[in-house]
């Protein structure tokens, strides 16, 4: 059996991380499920909320949205709508977009599910986000935006004939 797990963190906009760490915590549709080296083949849903990889015995802690998740050969890959270390997360506008989410919803008829559920998966990733930053802020100095705990892999995903390097991926896979 494998002593590591490699684990990729991915969004539409950027690989936040990819790693061989020890274990990995994430919040499932059913409650949080830890995967360690040698895990049973797994294909799930993940809810937004807290994400912790250990690695070398020190924890990385995300706030992760609305994804899946697949074990597969001590391979963990996890596509997700976000996913920031604290150092990413702005509570201020963390805020906002939960009173914007909150309003827009008050407002929707019942009968419009897709908008119903695009705000209510606004909302959900939003208080996760802020929930993080508030549990973690001041552990973790900071590296290049990122808390050193939390220290992504950044890699663009996107169009190869682009070549825009002024565009900050931190904020790419928040499409608000």
């Amino acid at each position: 059996m494998a002593e590591q797990i490699e684990v990729r963190i991915i969004t539409p906009a950027r690989v936040v991380y990819s790693r061989p760490v020890d274990c990995i915590s994430l919040p499932g549709t059913n409650g949080m499920m830890e995967i360690l080296p040698g895990h049973v083949a797994l294909f799930s849903t993940i809810m937004p909320g807290e994400l912790t990889v250990t690695r070398n015995g020190k924890k990385e802690v995300f706030a992760c949205a609305d994804g899946i998740v697949e074990v597969s050969n001590d391979v963990v890959t996890l596509l997700v709508d976000s996913a920031r270390g604290n150092m990413e997360i702005d509570p201020v506008a963390e805020k906002a977009l939960i009173d914007e989410a909150e309003d827009k919803l008050k407002n929707l008829s019942n009968e419009d599910v897709e908008q119903r559920f695009a705000f209510e998966s606004q909302l959900a990733a939003a208080k996760a986000r802020i929930e993080v930053y508030e549990r973690t802020a001041g552990e973790h100095e900071a590296t290049h935006g990122f808390s050193t705990v939390a220290a992504p892999v950044v890699e663009k995903v996107g169009d190869p004939n682009k070549s825009d390097k002024s565009d900050k991926s931190a904020s790419a896979d928040n499409p608000s």
